[in-house]
């Protein structure tokens, strides 16, 4: 029973990646930001956040499994160029759900 429950879980697992762009004016005094997940068959989230959502959305809803220092250096890159990828991030569809971004069904 113990090994079907934990195949389950890897089952809903999902492996993409995660993009970040800067959707607001770069002379705005409030920064907003578009965020989608999309894993390697094309399912996708979506949603929009400012710049305090984007960091509890990094560190806490979403816990991305990176270095405090990595994910530092990625936020300097999407306020510095506009846009930040985060490749092979593993994530459940229910935590990109609970961190508030829309699925978005496979078009085809």
């Amino acid at each position: 029973m113990g090994w079907d429950i934990q195949i389950l879980a890897e089952v809903q697992q999902m492996e993409g990646t995660l993009d970040i762009q800067r959707i607001s004016d770069p002379n705005s005094s409030q920064e907003h930001y578009q965020v989608r997940y999309e894993d390697v068959i094309g399912e996708t989230f979506v949603g929009g956040v400012d710049q305090e959502e984007l960091h509890d959305l990094l560190y806490r809803k979403l816990a991305l499994d990176l270095s405090d220092e990595d994910l530092e250096r990625s936020l300097e890159a999407l306020v510095r160029d506009g846009r930040v990828l985060f490749p092979e991030i593993v994530l459940k569809p229910d935590e990109l759900a609970g961190a508030g971004l829309k699925y978005l069904p496979v078009e085809g």
